[in-house]
């Protein structure tokens, strides 16, 4: 009965379709037959428009759509015709074949397992079918020791197919089953297999390292007349030494128009032979043909250095593959190695030295950045030579990075180069503090006027500019910065640290600072105001800028904090002592600090006119043996007094001696102080983010460290995994005994009432319909009982081991095996058991259970048999893929932070040396 019969039927039968249906189905099914495909799609679209879920309408649609030619058509008709009609086993074995022609592996291997189970009873040719097909989808999904499974499963249906046994080999080969594939080899008459497939199995199973089982097959198909197959044979003659049978095969190989392959191993033979120009040439003719640089390579090792085609190879070389690090091996030779030193560069290791001679050649031609892509090497797996040279060079790299070209540092090149940098690479701390240390470095000297609360710095100040600027006598509660600056008038600027500002004339000064003070801090407690500017026409200031912090040792805790952010902003340092109070360990600490962070220091010694005769000179000595240098004595206060009376006797005796040190140490050296100080700002940069990253990595190492103990966790929670799924079969199997027995009970409760009224034990038909749809509600509530035990245990055994699952995972990994499971079942119950217990046994058996039960147990599928290899093969599946993820994600990891540190780390670090030095 054909595809189209069964299916009327079927709908006939069952669903009574109403007559202008039949008759439109009916035309269509004519249109088919008389090739007239156009207008059976039309009709069959029109049909499933109004019942989309009519079978036999998209079973036509199918065959109307194939006789188009419609491939892609079909395959969309047939996936419909299979959700309504799952269980017809030429509709999946037809389905499953366009898949593969799709290359619809998954598709076509569901659809041809639901064909395979479907046959199974039927077994022979059709059988074998199915399974051959589920195994090319197997093989298309790259599972070989599937696929060899469902070959196994064919040929134990029709054991009279070598295509099939051949089949079997090459699976087994692939799967690295060397022994089953020899096995099976040795049931396959290669003149009966086509001589294509001949020459694949033949080279399978040379590439196992069965030579001679490989020659049976490779002779029988170069005898047939395959130019493949002798080159195949000439490769195994060269593996075997056979130099001559080799290169006799080889050559008629080329002859009968093998190609490339032939010349490959042509150029193999007569390179052993010692023909190396022609070996170089049957090498790069084969690389030519197939535009393959690994043979032009090959050509390239080969070739005599005096043959005229050596040139024409490194020309193709260059421009198939420019970046390919033998062209720097051989420029290398050809510029300087003796022959010796060639001869090993060439033959050694050549990627690891080609790599190392082009970063050398990149350095000395200035390009230090291509000399570090050329670095880009996993250090790991190098000779410890190696890596030491390649640790060599990318320090030098590193270090040429951020040198001018007289070798000295070019910081502000640096500070760019470090901006750059961090923006490539989103350190945005790093690039906001690169940012403010370039613009740092192209204003004038800033020198930090320091000191206890109460010292005179501000008398100073104002000594200093020559006018009453700097706010004295005020308790310390302004906690501002305070910059003095130059300008073409006088003015205030109040700079916020989000990078608004406020300006107001010089009158608002007090004003001004009242606000900057009311502004607070913010959330973080940061300070809201980065500094109040004061810009005064002064030369001096055009020079230097002073900033202006509250004392130190105040009652306030932020000023302290302000002062050292004023020490370390500062290029240079003017620290003010009041005479009275002068070496306090208050102060040593602060001194001390600052001296670490290399900054020049002026001392001076204020208010020495409150000082009596003779205490001077031990104030100093005290001042000089804490500081290491001798203080200025200053009275900023008759200073500023005698400079605003003008003076200038007076200024010179009490601020004189002041201004001509700041002029020898600071003003005159003001770009190296400068130069100096923000280099040193930007070392404190690198030290921090270096610290920060290494902390980091600290903390990923942990990390990775426990995702390591965590995998072998994993690993070994397979046999758990495998142990509760057996557990849960035997609660299935014992879930459908107890059906199918309670299945017996019910045939009994209906059949013995009317026994003394037949002469063989008889049924209604409503009676077997009851007894199917009890035994089917029963098998799919044991089968999802077994789902959810079985994904409640998996789900709780991989949550203990820190399995990183999606929720579904389990879900879907259970549910085909178990869906298949049950189909089959459902299969058997359809197939026939059911109709053989009603009218074969049931009539002549005696009506007790022991005897009825084991005949209606014949329907009951076994899970161990039907459902424990898939289930398993499914959890193992499961498992696998785990451990690839978790491996994944791992190397993921790793791999970013050995690009971090070498990318990241390593020319920060080297910049922060060059700079240190």
């Amino acid at each position: 009965m054909g595809l189209f019969d069964r299916v009327g039927r079927f709908l006939d039968d069952v669903l009574l379709l109403p007559e202008e249906v039949r008759s439109a189905l009916e035309h269509g099914e004519a249109a088919v037959e008389a090739e007239a495909f156009e207008e059976a799609e039309r009709i069959f679209l029109q049909v499933l428009a109004d019942r989309p879920r009519l079978g036999r309408a998209a079973v036509g649609l199918a065959h109307a759509r194939h006789g188009l030619g419609d491939a892609r058509g079909t395959l969309e008709a047939l996936k419909e015709a299979r959700a309504i009609l799952p269980e017809d086993p030429d509709l999946a074995l037809w389905t499953a074949r366009l898949a593969l022609e799709h290359e619809e592996y998954d598709l076509a291997a569901r659809a041809a397992g639901d064909a395979s189970r479907a046959r199974a009873s039927a077994g022979g040719a059709a059988l074998a079918e199915a399974c051959a097909v589920a195994a090319w989808a197997e093989w298309g999904r790259g599972r070989p020791d599937r696929a060899a499974r469902e070959l196994r499963k064919a040929l134990s249906a029709d054991p009279e197919r070598p295509d099939l046994r051949a089949a079997l080999v090459e699976a087994l080969a692939a799967g690295g089953h060397g022994g089953a594939a020899r096995a099976a080899a040795a049931q396959v008459d290669a003149s009966a297999i086509e001589t294509e497939v001949a020459t694949r199995v033949g080279l399978a199973l040379a590439r196992l390292g069965a030579a001679d089982d490989a020659r049976r097959f490779l002779e029988a198909a170069a005898e047939a007349g395959h130019a493949p197959a002798r080159a195949a044979l000439a490769r195994t003659a060269l593996d075997a030494g056979d130099l001559e049978r080799a290169e006799e095969r080889a050559r008629a190989a080329l002859r009968e128009g093998a190609g490339a392959p032939a010349l490959e191993v042509l150029g193999a033979i007569l390179r052993a032979k010692g023909s190396l120009a022609e070996a170089a040439e049957a090498l790069a003719t084969a690389a030519r043909a197939n535009e393959d640089p690994v043979l032009l390579r090959e050509a390239l090792r080969t070739a005599p250095r005096d043959d005229a085609a050596f040139d024409t190879y490194l020309d193709e070389l260059r421009a198939h593959a420019p970046e390919d690090p033998l062209l720097w091996v051989l420029g290398a030779w050809r510029a300087q190695a003796t022959d010796e030193e060639a001869l090993a560069l060439v033959a050694g290791s050549t990627e690891v030295r080609a790599h190392l001679l082009r970063a050398r050649a990149a350095l000395d031609a200035g390009r230090p950045q291509d000399a570090l892509l050329a670095l880009a090497l996993e250090e790991d797996a190098l000779h410890p030579g190696d890596r030491a040279e390649l640790g060599a060079l990318r320090d030098d790299a590193l270090r040429a990075l951020w040198l001018g070209e007289d070798g000295a540092l070019d910081l502000a090149a640096a500070i760019d180069g470090v901006r750059d940098f961090a923006e490539t690479h989103d350190l945005d701390a790093v690039l906001r503090g690169a940012r403010a240390l370039r613009d740092e470095l192209d204003r004038p000297l800033l020198l930090a006027v320091l000191g206890e609360f109460n010292a005179g710095k501000s008398t100073l100040i104002n000594a200093f500019i020559g006018t009453e600027v700097a706010p004295m006598g005020i308790v310390p509660t302004t906690a501002t910065l305070n910059v003095l600056r130059g300008g073409d008038r006088q003015r205030v600027r109040i700079l916020r640290r989000d990078g608004s500002t406020r300006e107001g004339d010089y009158a608002s000064l007090r004003g001004m600072l009242d606000e900057a003070e009311a502004l607070g801090s913010d959330a973080s407690g940061a300070a809201q105001v980065d500094r109040v500017e004061i810009i005064l026409p002064s030369e001096t200031l055009e020079r230097v800028w002073i900033l202006d912090a509250p004392g130190t040792n105040a009652l306030d805790p932020n000023h302290e904090k302000l002062a050292r952010e004023a020490a370390r902003r500062a290029d240079a340092v003017l620290w003010v002592f009041d005479a009275a109070q002068a070496g306090k360990l208050t102060e040593t600490r602060i001194l001390e600090d600052l001296r670490a962070k290399g900054r020049h220091l002026v001392p001076a010694l204020n208010k020495v006119d409150r000082l009596k005769p003779g205490e001077l000179a031990e104030v100093s000595a005290v001042v000089q043996a804490g500081f290491g240098s001798p203080p200025v004595p200053i009275s900023a206060k008759r200073a500023l007094k005698a400079r605003v009376a003008g003076d200038e006797a007076g200024f010179d005796e009490h601020f004189g001696p002041l201004l001509r040190r700041l002029e020898d140490e600071v003003f005159s050296r003001s770009r190296e102080l400068k130069r100096s100080a923000c280099a040193g700002r930007l070392v404190e940069l690198l030290d921090a983010t270096l610290a920060d990253e290494r902390t980091r990595g600290e903390a990923l190492e942990e990390e990775l460290q426990a995702r390591d103990e965590r995998r072998e966790a994993i690993e070994g929670c397979l046999r758990e995994m495998l142990l509760a799924v057996d557990d849960d079969l035997r609660v299935l199997e014992q879930e459908l005994d107890a059906a199918f027995a309670e299945g017996t009970r019910e045939v009994l409760a209906f059949v013995r009432p009317r026994a003394n009224q037949l002469a063989r034990h008889g049924v209604h038909r409503e009676d077997r319909a009851f007894l199917a749809e009890m035994l089917e509600a029963k098998v799919r509530a044991a089968v999802d009982g077994c789902e959810r035990r079985t994904r409640a245990k998996l789900r709780g055994q991989l949550a203990r081991v820190g399995a990183e699952l999606a929720d579904d995972r389990v879900a879907v990994t259970l549910r085909g095996p178990l869906a298949s499971f049950r189909g089959y079942q459902r299969g058997l119950l359809a197939g026939g058991t059911l109709r053989r217990f009603f009218e074969e046994v049931l009539p002549r058996a005696e009506l007790d259970e022991e005897a009825l039960g084991p005949a209606l147990a014949r329907g009951r599928a076994d899970p161990g048999e039907e459902l424990r290899p898939a289930l398993t093969e499914a959890v193992e599946s499961l498992h696998a893929e785990l451990v690839r993820e978790h491996d994944a994600r791992s190397a993921e990891k790793r791999d970013h932070r050995r690009r971090f540190e070498r990318e990241v780390l390593a020319p920060l670090a080297a910049l922060r040396d060059a700079i240190s030095a």
